[in-house]
């Protein structure tokens, strides 16, 4: 028996099809979708999920999937059968509950532009998410649950969700490079970021963005002396960094660890906008 869910705050105007699963749009028009999707005052209803098995685990993980796409919440209801030929009548078309949290934008573009970009994104991370040897080996769940609740908190702290951040890729960089002894977490930071391609220095003195110590030293004072804001001694220079100057750079260099860890790259990604905030190309 086909079971259905109702999908809310997501935004899809074609198709999406996975192992043992479908997921129908409610509406082929752009505009709409992607007001439904967008609104953080309510969730609108825009896709119904059907398959032969939905298990609880992998509406659990497709949610999460799902909201790290938006950087907003997404709701995935619990399967129903439904015996009408309209099954998006079958759901409520809106549910009001608690303000969404926005994390700053929507990671991959719409389906509009990029028809496929979506679809290969879901499939790849729902993949890595129910591979148990590939999670426990590199913590992945940890890496990306971590991003996700960094905005699907119903209010959202500053110094919480960015220790998420720092936390989740220091435990998947520790377990992806077998390095649990180095005491200084920049190091193994470092050491994944520049494997998967990225700029960076354990210190950089001229470009504090690309220096994986600056992060470093805002966990620490968040961590030790709950503060958002360090003192560093730069070539004899004190230079005073904050939380909130690099929440985005961290944010969305996570981001892009994520489609690192499950080899996502559909040409369109620029693997650059973590510095400069373009995100796609």
């Amino acid at each position: 028996m086909t079971a259905f869910c109702g999908i809310y705050g997501y935004e899809i105007t074609r198709p999406l099809v996975g192992p043992g699963f479908r997921i129908e749009p409610r509406t082929t028009d752009y505009q709409q979708s992607s007001l439904w999707a967008r609104e953080e005052s309510a969730y609108h209803l825009t896709a119904v999920l059907s398959g032969p098995s939905v298990t609880d685990d992998f509406l659990f993980d497709l949610e999460a999937v799902l909201s790290f796409i938006e950087h907003l919440d997404v709701i995935v209801t619990s399967p129903r059968s439904v015996e009408t030929e309209d099954v998006f009548s079958a759901f409520e078309p809106i549910i009001t509950t608690h303000r969404r949290s926005s994390g700053g934008g929507a990671a991959l573009p719409s389906d509009v532009f990029f028809h496929n970009t979506r679809t290969d994104f879901v499939v790849a991370c729902l993949g890595k998410l129910s591979d148990e040897a590939y999670c426990t080996a590199t913590k992945f769940r940890a890496l990306f649950f971590k991003k996700v609740e960094t905005f699907r908190q119903r209010r959202p702290f500053l110094e919480v969700s960015y220790f998420f951040l720092y936390s989740g890729l220091e435990t998947y960089a520790r377990a992806v490079l077998n390095d649990r002894n180095s005491r200084n977490s920049s190091e193994p930071i470092c050491a994944l970021l520049q494997r998967f391609g990225f700029d960076v220095s354990v210190e950089r003195p001229n470009d504090l963005p690309r220096a994986v110590s600056t992060y470093t030293h805002l966990r620490n004072s968040l961590f030790h002396n709950s503060e958002l804001d360090k003192s560093i001694n730069l070539n004899g220079t004190t230079v005073d960094i904050t939380v909130i100057d690099y929440f985005f750079h961290l944010s969305q260099l996570v981001t892009l660890v994520v489609f690192k860890a499950v080899e996502f790259d559909d040409g369109h990604i620029n693997w650059n906008s973590w510095i400069d905030r373009q995100p796609f190309k």
